[in-house]
């Protein structure tokens, strides 16, 4: 709430807003208690509520999954995606799960500190977009006849 003091934002307002993106994140429940009370995914969800606090245009998300278990971090990327197409706010995600990254519209590959590729969602599922994904990594990492023979 600093940052909408700072902006002189009245009390009301500020917890009418707070209210709103609890709702829209289902963490109504936790919004008097203390972070040692709360689960991961709950965590995790708190702290897109911070970020979703102001608006904002671009959300940067550092390992959003990382700590989560398999359902709390589809719920968080759920919610990710959500957040871009309602309140069309652009997402910059930094990720090492091919799970996570397949939420995306475009991956942009690293490799020792420099740009290595990108890929494009286009028309595909989320699945087939995973199986790209698995692709480039296993290019990147090994030879050409790495790359899995399963297709989806």
């Amino acid at each position: 709430m600093l940052p909408l003091t700072l902006d002189g934002t009245s009390v009301k307002e500020m917890k009418d807003k707070a209210y709103k993106i609890a709702v829209k994140l289902g963490i109504t429940e936790i919004m008097s208690k203390r972070t040692s009370e709360i689960s991961g995914g709950q965590t995790q969800r708190a702290a897109i509520a911070r970020a979703m606090i102001h608006n904002p245009k671009l959300i940067l998300a550092d390992e959003p999954t990382g700590n989560l278990d398999s359902k709390s971090a589809k719920d968080v990327m759920n919610m990710l995606v959500e957040i871009n197409q309602q309140e069309k706010a652009s997402l910059l995600m930094v990720t090492h799960d091919p799970q996570a990254a397949s939420y995306s519209d475009r991956v942009i590959f690293i490799r020792d500190g420099k740009l290595h590729s990108e890929i494009h969602r286009g028309g595909d599922s989320k699945q087939a977009f995973f199986q790209q994904i698995i692709d480039m990594l296993s290019l990147m990492g090994g030879n050409g006849n790495d790359l899995s023979s399963v297709r989806v």
